[in-house]
């Protein structure tokens, strides 16, 4: 039974429901990580093999470099000192809760491969993964408990959110990937000024992107005309007629619609200048200031994962493709490369993937006081903590494999 079972607030796979796999499932087979040196066979032995197995199993034989795994995964060695490996395992195992499912986002592909490629144990980590529902409330919640050590919230505004809610959880926010707005408003072709939007009907999953309203708003749309209903999981109703904006996240719906054949028009927030930022690592606030090197190899193996994924998008969408039945690989594929893409193109100057500060959280901040969705003021140092990032990245370049 997965943790999490309320409603999603976050797009969906274009597929299925997920399942959850254990930990032991994420490994690499033992018999698969050793050299090739030691796994040849004779032909006598292959063809004995080929006899009991099926097909696919006997090709695997043969042709281990034609598998679906591009880059196999290498056998595991202990890359630090000792005494940090035995403070890594003294931490225990880390429960990481993804954002949503298993989708090929960043902040859940690059924890996946960082543990199919073995770079968590590399650093003596043991991880354990649970898929998110996409409610960032409830998320946090969880991390608070300390029933999760660490998930993937989807912005700023969620993290925003749930301490100005709740000012005493004891979270912090260790990482931030992208700089800029995810969300996008969808519509047809035929709508070319957002104007054309008066009087019409909106559909948002969970609640309406702050982002979204600000650009509406900025465009001269009426507010007040729109009709603004809670939506589910097809992005078809927009081409349907159902409604005239849907909105969506850059690497979700348009690549489902484009996909299945329709047009559709983008309405991106940061053309009207609204800034934001996108995928959060939330942490367990007391467990971090316990296990400090213990939070920065878990990020140092998980960016490492990130470059590893840029090069390797295919072979780590199929191993995420372990943990659901039907998982698209061709849509995740795109989903990987249109968010990782937005990653890149917006590093704070000088600095690696996931690195954060308050000033990169404060668009975000203002754009919920002023559309006052939060109740108490909140001082973002206090929830913002870097430190982590600092220790793993010398600029932009990542240490490996650390201490």
């Amino acid at each position: 039974m997965n943790i999490l079972a309320s409603p999603r607030s976050r797009p969906s796979p274009a597929s299925t429901v997920p399942r959850r796999m254990s930990h032991s499932r994420l490994s690499p087979n033992r018999t698969n990580r050793r050299p090739m040196a030691r796994r040849r066979m004779s032909h006598s032995l292959v063809r004995t093999i080929c006899a009991l197995a099926s097909v696919a199993a006997c090709a695997a034989t043969l042709f281990p470099a034609a598998s679906a795994t591009a880059a196999t995964p290498r056998r595991a060695a202990v890359l630090v000192s000792r005494s940090r490996c035995a403070a890594n395992r003294a931490a225990g195992t880390i429960t990481y809760l993804t954002g949503f499912s298993w989708q090929a986002s960043v902040g859940i592909l690059d924890p996946i491969a960082a543990e199919a490629q073995g770079f968590y144990s590399d650093l003596c980590l043991k991880v354990r993964f649970e898929p998110g529902n996409g409610d960032p409330t409830s998320s946090a919640q969880l991390v608070d408990a300390g029933k999760v050590t660490i998930t993937e919230l989807g912005s700023p505004e969620d993290a925003i959110a749930d301490v100005a809610g709740t000012p005493s959880i004891p979270v912090d926010a260790i990482a931030t990937y992208g700089n800029a707005t995810i969300d996008v408003l969808l519509t047809m072709p035929s709508i070319t000024n957002l104007r054309q939007l008066d009087g019409k009907t909106i559909g948002y999953k969970g609640s309406m992107p702050p982002d979204i309203t600000a650009m509406l708003q900025k465009a001269g749309v009426r507010i007040s005309s729109l009709k603004e209903v809670a939506v589910g999981y097809d992005p078809t109703i927009l081409p349907r007629g159902q409604v005239q904006g849907l909105t969506a996240y850059k690497s979700n719906e348009p690549v489902q619609l484009s996909d299945a054949g329709y047009k559709v028009r983008e309405w991106d927030p940061a053309s009207f200048g609204i800034k934001g930022a996108f995928n959060v690592f939330d942490v367990n606030r007391a467990w971090a200031k316990a296990h400090p090197g213990t939070v920065e190899d878990f990020l140092r193996a998980t960016f490492k994962a990130f470059s590893f994924c840029i090069s390797h998008a295919t072979t780590c969408v199929r191993d995420a493709a372990k943990y659901q039945v039907g998982y698209n690989v061709h849509q995740n594929v795109q989903r990987w490369m249109v968010e990782s893409g937005i990653v890149r193109k917006t590093l704070l100057p000088g600095h690696g993937v996931g690195y954060e500060d308050t000033a990169q959280w404060l668009p975000s901040y203002q754009l919920m006081v002023r559309s006052h969705l939060i109740r108490h003021s909140l001082d973002l140092a206090s929830i913002v903590d870097p430190r982590y990032l600092d220790a793993i990245y010398r600029g932009r370049s990542l240490i490996w494999p650390g201490p």
